[in-house]
């Protein structure tokens, strides 16, 4: 092999492995957006916290997943044996968090081959192999200033507050054309001031409240009211789940809280997404503002490095730009 190619799945890996019998794939398969990624003494601090979560998230045995982070980070680490290397990613939340981390990774590396990337404006997964290929003529030079800026940028994601963050998600990015946008929605995760919801959450119940009742439906009518869709249907499944099953829960119709065993059963997952849901009066009141879902329900997720819990975390307000601190 003389080209590494690290891109953001399997489904564009494999068209890209068809296409290019030249060079190894390398999927990035880390859902960066979800659960923790704080900053640890070292890699392997970090691939034992990511396997965890992963595990559970997809009910994986922790120990394969670990092997497949370490054959991951072994790849990269050994990449002076590759003629170049290429990065080939989207412009969305979950693909530019995953370009960061690869970018960080071989900023570390004492010699390294070429590294050109290739930022699209489309979901490469979907598209035929021709349309992928054509795609290679897209491919830049990435610099040294960019792997910096990279670096750091992915260390302000992993900091037990969000305030560097915020910082860079204002400052252009020094190669990284999409990084900007995509760092803003991250920030949009955190609950709002005065209803407490994130950009996710609102979406739902702004969605159902509009009588998209469907959860197969509500999913796609989630995506399209994103500029750049991020979410996984697992993700987005997990997410509803949250909302329904909390005391008091905000919407009532799904059948029962998602795990992955609902996926693996025909009849469950048909269940599931043919589902029709409803806003609750409380969810209703959240939605309207009358009242704070992290209050109501409280909260526990993570962004980056920050862990949003109740009863004070983090907020953001997306319309003033303006990160807000916990309460004392």
């Amino acid at each position: 092999m003389t080209v590494l190619i690290v891109t953001n799945g399997d489904v564009a890996g494999s068209t890209l492995a068809a296409l290019r019998p030249d060079a190894e794939v390398l999927p990035w398969q880390d859902v960066l957006h979800e659960g923790p990624v704080p900053e640890t003494d070292d890699a392997a601090g970090l691939r034992g916290i990511r396997a965890a979560h992963l595990a559970d998230a997809f009910r994986r045995s922790e120990a394969d997943v670990l092997a497949d982070l370490e054959r991951r980070d072994a790849t990269v680490a050994g990449a002076s044996r590759f003629e170049r290397i290429e990065l080939w990613f989207e412009h969305d939340l979950a693909d530019q968090l995953q370009l960061l981390q690869v970018l960080d990774a071989l900023s570390e590396l004492p010699a390294r081959p070429p590294v050109l990337s290739l930022q699209a404006r489309v979901h490469l997964g979907p598209l035929p192999a021709e349309r992928l290929g054509a795609l290679s003529a897209r491919l830049r030079p990435v610099d040294e200033e960019t792997l910096e800026d990279a670096a750091r940028r992915w260390a302000a994601f992993r900091e037990p507050t969000p305030v560097d963050l915020a910082d860079y998600a204002e400052v252009e990015a020094h190669g990284l054309p999409f990084m900007g946008d995509a760092l803003r929605r991250a920030l949009e995760e955190l609950p709002r001031p005065g209803d407490g919801l994130s950009r996710t959450d609102r979406q739902i119940l702004y969605s159902i409240g509009r009588g998209v009742d469907r959860v197969g439906m509500l999913f796609a009518r989630v995506l399209a009211m994103e500029e750049a869709a991020f979410l996984g249907d697992w993700s987005f499944f997990r997410q509803l789940s949250e909302l329904a099953f909390a005391r008091p829960p905000l919407l009532v119709g799904l059948p029962e809280p998602f795990g992955a065993s609902v996926i693996d059963d025909d009849a469950r997952r048909k269940a599931y997404v043919t589902a029709r849901v409803s806003l609750t009066e409380a969810g209703r009141d959240v939605l309207a503002g009358r009242s704070d879902r992290v209050a109501l329900i409280g909260i526990d997720r993570w962004l980056g490095g920050t862990h949003i819990t109740a009863p004070t975390p983090w907020r953001y307000d997306a319309d003033e730009v303006r990160l807000i601190e916990p309460e004392d």
